[in-house]
């Protein structure tokens, strides 16, 4: 494992192998608010949650760290319901520190309970500021 390490003010030192993580359960108004946001309200929500939600919460991660994806590869093993806790996790696989940024890479996953339901690799860079 590397030994370099950088200072994140939301998940403090990151480092290959740290496990960063975020847990979301929908309400229904939100994802209400989504579809109308999206141009098309539900009279009756659907049972499973729109695809751009369920890996939102890995993209709220990114966020996080000032993110820039340059690759995204999720594959989605079910569809998630909208009663589910989500649990996102990044897991650093790269870290290369560079002038004004860092390279960093990811494996990602979206369980629900102990279940993984979403995998995923995502590749790109931190802006330092």
């Amino acid at each position: 494992m590397s030994s370099i390490a950088i200072k994140n003010a939301v998940h403090g030192d990151i480092s290959v192998g740290t496990v960063l993580t975020w847990a979301k359960q929908y309400t229904d108004q939100e994802v209400y608010d989504y579809y109308e946001l999206a141009g098309a309200p539900a009279e009756s929500l659907p049972e499973y949650l729109p695809y751009v939600l369920t890996v939102a919460p890995l993209t709220k991660l990114g966020g996080d760290l000032n993110y820039l994806s340059q690759r995204m590869d999720w594959r989605a093993i079910r569809p998630l319901r909208r009663n589910e806790e989500i649990v996102a996790e990044l897991e650093v696989t790269r870290l290369e520190p560079t002038a004004g940024m860092t390279k960093i890479a990811f494996d990602a996953r979206i369980r629900c309970g102990g279940e993984v339901v979403i995998t995923g690799r995502s590749k790109g860079l931190i802006v330092s500021a």
